[in-house]
């Protein structure tokens, strides 16, 4: 991601504009429409939009791109406002194409978005909505379209490890987890795609006699809504951490007449990091921060802007921060500022994009020798308190939400486990999928 140095200003030299792009970046069907006219107004994410996106904007209308984000050709990547980017997504506009992010949108933890993936395209277009949410880890290939923008929108997800490939999903509509929609594809409004299914014709993704899809209920509708006001939430809070202290000085680049903006401070919202103000895991106002295991005084809270993962929030280890990094695979996210805390007693290694959090609540706890494959995603949630056992085995790409393990249990690559309880010892081979401790058959993707 471009950024400054740590904790360094943001150079003056910027100037207060927005660039458009180049008119090559065409709606079907209205020639000469650049993709900054879409309705509603977006901002590249070049510098000075980052990490706060527009250039010194106030915390409650402002977008937040976290600052370990790989953006590929930022110029080509435009968001609009209150939308949260969170860490290790990738925006990737290379090879001619051109992503735009609505407002009020989410896109979460080791996320993947590429214009123009497998390069047949003519200036290809990833459009992401307002109220759009893109689940951990997801996948979205381009040329895409994902929810809708301004009056047309409506709350539309994508849920954890789905694959949109050259798909519409539209709006008010939901691909569940371990999903994928192929080509051509168009999910209409109200279907809801479920988990593991591999949708590739219109008839799949509209009519549920047919297995794969299912309507949206109400409780669908606002899981997904929650998830986008928290992510808002989110943003707000991320910007106030990097630029609402008045001890970094004014921002010389910034309006004068905007209070609350001065110059960033990026130790704050990189490393192991606080969770912000407005965070829903903020009710210990005393333990807002990472704890590692210290010699001699046992927890210690820690801010390590180098470190080399996310950590953010109420996140307690077992174990000294230079043995959790040693451990811990490239590009992991471990959030607690939504449910907390998160517990992990040692890790023994993490591959590389593993995402852990508790989203809407809950608590998360992990215990000795903890072992996960890259791209697992291992959730908590509201009112619930999971757990994994000591010697616990998450295979690759597996999403495990709201579900708890006993001791040497393993789990497959793969593999999809929602609100399940499993004893000791338990094997889950690859690719299967269990629901409140049913098994549903395997992910076909």
């Amino acid at each position: 991601m471009n950024r400054t140095g740590q904790g360094h200003r943001r150079s003056p030299r910027f100037p207060l504009r927005v660039d458009g792009l180049e008119d090559r970046w065409l709606l079907s069907g209205r020639p000469g429409v650049s993709l900054l006219e879409i309705q509603p107004a977006a901002h590249p994410a070049t510098r000075p939009n980052l990490p706060v996106m527009p250039f010194a904007t106030p915390s409650k209308k402002a977008s937040f791109i976290d600052t370990s984000v790989a953006i590929r050709n930022g110029q080509s990547v435009v968001v609009s406002y209150q939308s949260y980017i969170a860490p290790y997504v990738t925006l990737n506009a290379t090879g001619g194409g051109a992503i735009k992010i609505g407002d009020s949108s989410v896109v979460l933890d080791t996320a993947s978005l590429a214009a123009n993936p497998h390069h047949r395209a003519h200036f290809p277009q990833l459009l992401i909505g307002d109220q759009v949410s893109i689940g951990y880890g997801a996948t979205i290939l381009g040329p895409a379209t994902i929810g809708g923008y301004e009056a047309a929108a409506k709350p539309t997800a994508i849920g954890a490890r789905a694959i949109i490939d050259g798909a519409t999903i539209e709006p008010g509509a939901i691909v569940s987890p371990l999903a994928r929609v192929g080509p051509g594809v168009t999910v209409p409004s109200g279907f809801r795609v479920l988990p593991g299914m591999n949708v590739t014709t219109n008839a799949e993704a509209s009519n549920p006699k047919l297995g794969m899809v299912v309507p949206v209920t109400s409780s669908d509708s606002t899981t997904v809504r929650q998830t986008l006001a928290l992510a808002q939430s989110a943003a707000a809070g991320y910007t106030s951490l990097y630029q609402g202290n008045s001890a970094t000085g004014i921002n010389p680049g910034a309006d004068p007449a905007v209070s609350g903006v001065f110059n960033g401070n990026l130790a704050t919202v990189a490393g192991t990091s606080a969770e912000p103000p407005s965070s829903l895991a903020s009710t210990n106002p005393k333990r807002t921060i990472p704890y590692f295991l210290s010699p001699h005084r046992g927890l210690v809270g820690a801010l390590l802007f180098n470190f080399p993962a996310r950590i953010i929030g109420l996140a307690e280890f077992n174990q000294r921060a230079q043995q959790v990094a040693q451990h811990l695979g490239r590009a992991n996210s471990i959030r607690a500022d939504q449910g907390q805390p998160i517990q992990i007693d040692s890790i023994a290694h993490t591959g590389a994009f593993v995402a852990i959090n508790s989203p809407l609540g809950g608590t998360l706890t992990i215990g000795r020798n903890f072992r996960a494959g890259s791209h697992a995603v291992i959730l908590g949630g509201p009112n619930v308190k999971a757990q994994l056992g000591d010697d616990v085995t998450i295979g690759s790409g597996a999403v495990l939400d709201r579900t708890s393990l006993g001791s040497g249990s393993t789990v497959g690559p793969e593999a999809y486990l929602l609100n399940s309880t499993f004893p000791a010892g338990t094997v889950i081979p690859a690719r299967a999928s269990y629901i409140n401790n049913k098994f549903q058959g395997f992910v076909q993707t």
